[in-house]
């Protein structure tokens, strides 16, 4: 599988194309960045934009869907399947530890609740990476401040999904808030104090010194 990143959006969003080069096929995770130079990569290739990918329904992440979905009436919106906004008839719900194809690729769906109730996660094993959105950044978790935020969901999320991952696989977050755009769970880990918690308590004594000093 491929990955060109494309960094703009309303806060240093981040959005992905990835494809399967053997078949061509390709799916844009998160719209959350103006289109128009995706799609010049997209012809460029000759690939051919089959799925959209919602890592949650967040404004930002879903800001250009309607550009997309203008330009590709026959796109599939791929989002949880309880999502917090309605995407139409085009949309397929996911659910937790779902495979989803695109071409000969595989992607497992984690349901990674907390920042947002929709949130989840894309993974591909094969090639060690997972698109997060806004649960895990480079350096830290998503927030939880928003009113359908959950911390203990969070801590859920990061500590008995993502942190369970392979230490090799690479982050790919939603935003580029951190010293690069992506990073190794190992190295996350090392780095972070959001990821070296030992209890639930913990964790949320992170999160609140992290909110204290903003």
């Amino acid at each position: 599988m491929k990955i060109k990143t494309f960094l703009g959006g309303y806060d240093k969003n981040l959005s992905y194309l990835i494809w399967c080069e053997t078949t061509g096929l390709a799916s844009i995770v998160d719209a959350a960045v103006e289109i128009s130079e995706i799609i010049e990569f997209i012809n460029s290739r000759n690939l051919i934009l089959e799925k959209l990918f919602i890592t949650h329904s967040h404004f930002d992440h879903i800001k250009y869907l309607d550009d997309l979905t203008n330009q590709y009436p026959q796109l599939q919106l791929c989002g949880f399947n309880q999502p917090e906004e309605e995407y139409g008839d085009n949309f397929r719900g996911l659910t937790h530890h779902e495979i989803i194809p695109l071409g000969t690729e595989m992607l497992t769906i984690l349901h990674t609740p907390g920042h947002y109730p929709d949130s989840i996660c894309f993974w591909n094993k094969k090639e060690n990476c997972v698109f997060t959105g806004d649960t895990m950044f480079v350096g830290r978790t998503g927030r939880t401040i928003g009113a359908k935020s959950n911390i203990s969901m969070l801590y859920t999320s990061i500590y008995d999904n993502l942190l369970k991952l392979p230490p090799q696989t690479i982050v790919y977050s939603g935003h580029h808030y951190g010293f690069k755009k992506s990073i190794s769970l190992k190295e996350n880990i090392r780095l972070s104090s959001f990821f070296q918690c030992n209890s639930e308590i913990e964790f949320i004594q992170v999160m609140k010194k992290y909110e204290k000093n903003r």
